[in-house]
């Protein structure tokens, strides 16, 4: 069993509007998206978290085995009846990466923020200037909801949103303590949870609100995966050998049986 401290760096970048949402209304607009305390867009840590999350919760269906119970665990983290289920079974990919509600998971999802050059293209080039470009960041939208019986505008449904412009770049890192065990076929390779991390960060292509709109669509591209402070320059190599999650189950129950 390893313990690896684990770094992964990546970028965010939209080639739609997006909408990260505040849930909150200022003045006229119904629908507002997050800012940080200098009025700069970012996308908060706990919605790459959750979208990862998810996409690693599809892959380790399709790869567990069927036959052994473990896809029973592979269910939301508000779920409690698997919660409960989850106290005398195994440690999923999923619960070592992300936690459980008796195990905490020890990485942190870091909001993903514009970089400095990125941030100062909407500051004024006057010296002692206090006007900024920072609405450029922003689009608004004003739609109506649809009756679905009538097909015809809802009564009071009329709401305007903001939504991030297309072509923003974050950048953003994902860092902590990954407990697994190691992959005995690839050699110098990964532990099965960090290459199910690798594989659903790669799988993000939307993120935010709209998005059956065709809103928030995204590439991430990860810039720099570290194990315990060393550069890992062949990790999209692993990428290509997914099949080997399903062997976690089996690695497992031959580590409880040592």
């Amino acid at each position: 069993m390893r313990n690896d401290l684990v770094q992964i760096a990546y970028t965010l970048t939209f080639t739609t509007p997006f909408h990260c949402g505040t849930g909150l209304r200022v003045g006229l607009i119904d629908r507002t998206i997050v800012r940080d305390a200098n009025d700069y867009l970012y996308v908060p840590g706990s919605t790459i978290k959750g979208v990862v999350r998810e996409h690693c919760e599809h892959l380790a269906y399709l790869y567990e085995d069927a036959s052994d119970g473990m896809r029973e665990l592979i269910a939301s983290p508000h779920d409690e009846k698997v919660a409960l289920w989850t106290l005398t079974r195994p440690p999923t990919m999923i619960t070592r990466i992300f936690g459980s509600h008796h195990s905490p998971g020890l990485l942190f999802f870091d909001d993903a923020r514009q970089d400095e050059d990125t941030q100062k293209l909407y500051e004024s080039r006057e010296k002692d200037s206090t006007e900024n470009y920072k609405n450029l960041q922003i689009d608004l939208s004003t739609q109506v909801r649809l009756d679905r019986l009538t097909s015809t505008a809802a009564l009071g449904a009329l709401y305007t949103s903001e939504f991030g412009v297309r072509d923003m770049t974050f950048q953003g890192t994902i860092s902590g303590w990954l407990r697994c065990l190691p992959i005995e076929d690839l050699a110098d390779g990964p532990t099965y949870s960090l290459l199910l991390l690798l594989a659903g960060l790669r799988m993000i292509e939307r993120l935010g609100g709209n998005k059956s709109t065709g809103k928030g669509r995204c590439v991430c591209d990860v810039t720099e995966v570290k194990i315990n402070g060393q550069p890992v320059e062949k990790w999209h190599d692993w990428l290509e050998h997914l099949e080997a999650l399903s062997l976690y189950s089996t690695a497992y129950e031959l580590y409880q049986e040592e």
